[in-house]
């Protein structure tokens, strides 16, 4: 969702992603927590605890309770860092490598946990089969820890900077992470609203650029998905910059500024 208006940056100003990260992990935790304690419960019950297998499986219902159970706390996790990297991906546009980040490591600890979980289930299903299940775990669980890697090595010097205890400068100055930071301008205009007017007249010139590369790439039938994206996003950014100008919130409108400005350079690099 790209926001298109001062008003709903204003909104998701107000509605911080702290905020709304917090209250996704408590919408997920007290369910997670709710099906543990059922899981323990239900373990505990001498009828299902000293039950036999069912058939010729060799599946005893607590086996199979377990499994369940394991299987909506891993769904949950799961929904829960999707959801924050659509969070983070909406409210800031430019850690979208963070997003990714978030989900591969949700997905990674989901497969780290569903080893144990499914471990007796499948062992006892296909006995003979217990090494493939170690290898097909192995697999799915490195898949996601590798792609973290990649992402992390495209974008070192981002990366760095989380290390080095600036969290705040990456979350809230998004051109200066960038694929490349740009070179120091002139000294800032005493003037905010020149100064903020000026910027903004050289980001729609960028955009201008980026737009009509898009359209050639498009007319080619060249065009990727994440570059369409990049390029629908900088043009309701830059729309949302000229209307915060309107309202004189030149904070506002330097934030779009700057994301606009990130959209139209990840546009042209892919052109590049």
């Amino acid at each position: 969702m790209t926001p298109h208006s001062y008003q709903d940056h204003a909104a998701q100003s107000t509605d911080g992603l702290g905020a709304a990260a917090s209250r996704l992990f408590v919408a997920t935790i007290i369910p997670v927590f709710g099906l543990f304690i059922l899981r323990v419960i239900l373990a505990a019950l001498p009828m299902i605890k000293n039950a036999g297998p069912l058939g010729d499986t060799g599946l005893t219902p607590l086996v199979l309770i377990k499994a369940s159970l394991d299987t909506v706390i891993y769904f949950l996790i799961i929904r829960l860092c999707l959801a924050c990297s659509q969070e983070i991906r909406q409210r800031r546009p430019h850690l979208a490598e963070i997003a990714s980040v978030v989900l591969l490591a949700g997905c990674a600890l989901v497969a780290t946990l569903a080893y144990t979980g499914y471990e007796l289930l499948f062992t006892t299903l296909a006995p003979a089969q217990a090494e493939l299940y170690n290898w097909i775990f192995l697999a799915i669980v490195l898949a996601p820890i590798a792609m973290i890697v990649v992402i992390v090595t495209r974008r070192l010097d981002f990366f760095t900077s989380l290390m080095f205890g600036k969290l705040n400068e990456v979350a809230t100055q998004p051109q200066a992470f960038a694929a490349a930071r740009p070179p120091a301008g002139p000294a800032p205009s005493l003037d905010p609203a020149k100064e903020i007017r000026d910027r903004v007249e050289i980001v729609q010139k960028k955009v201008a650029k980026a737009n009509a590369e898009a359209r050639r790439l498009r007319a080619a039938d060249a065009l990727s998905a994440q570059t369409a994206e990049s390029a629908t996003k900088m043009q309701g950014y830059l729309e949302g910059a000229v209307t915060a100008i309107a309202q004189q919130d030149w904070a506002g409108a330097r934030h779009f500024s700057d994301w606009a400005e990130y959209e139209a350079g990840r546009v042209l690099a892919e052109v590049n």
